[in-house]
């Protein structure tokens, strides 16, 4: 699996635990870290010889501000000829339009059902937070956010980190 994090204005700190939680349960074959700061420095990277490679799916986890970095970055890799999947953490609103596979994620229900484009219906899944919890904390503590998922079907309970395995999960 080639795994991209996309992560946004935070203390690194916690990308370093969200991604000691991910790290738990997954070995991705390559994997990239791009704060947001980082950003400028991807169009030359994604053409790079360190660069995902163009015959495999590429996977993408973004956070917050990293959601608004990554979507532009996916439609270059798709224009290249590149497949990708994401999953969109507290994206707030930012529309992912095209055709990704898009998985949004929020930490709560009101953001969920007030800043999603596209709808439920026209994603491929999506997670939210039950009970709410803070903006970062889904980020910082998937394994412990507790919420709804759904992936095609109806929603079901589970944590973060599970939802996020069952979508890099899928063929």
């Amino acid at each position: 699996m080639q795994l991209l994090i996309c992560s946004g204005y935070h203390s690194p700190d916690l990308t370093h635990d969200f991604m000691q939680a991910l790290l738990q349960v997954l070995t991705p074959d390559r994997l990239w870290i791009r704060p947001i700061w980082s950003a400028p420095e991807l169009g030359p990277w994604i053409l790079s010889a360190s660069a995902p490679q163009q015959d495999r799916l590429l996977h993408v986890i973004a956070f917050s501000a990293g959601v608004v970095v990554a979507y532009p970055l996916l439609m270059a890799w798709q224009h290249m000829g590149g497949t990708s999947r994401c999953i969109a953490i507290d994206g707030w609103g930012m529309p992912l339009l095209g055709n990704l596979d898009i998985y949004r994620m929020s930490h709560d229900r009101w953001t969920h059902n007030t800043t999603y484009f596209p709808s439920p219906q026209e994603s491929q899944g999506y997670f939210y937070s039950d009970p709410a919890v803070d903006h970062l904390a889904i980020w910082q503590t998937p394994h412990t956010t507790l919420g709804f998922g759904s992936i095609n079907t109806t929603a079901e309970p589970m944590t973060a980190l599970e939802f996020i395995c069952t979508v890099l999960s899928l063929a």
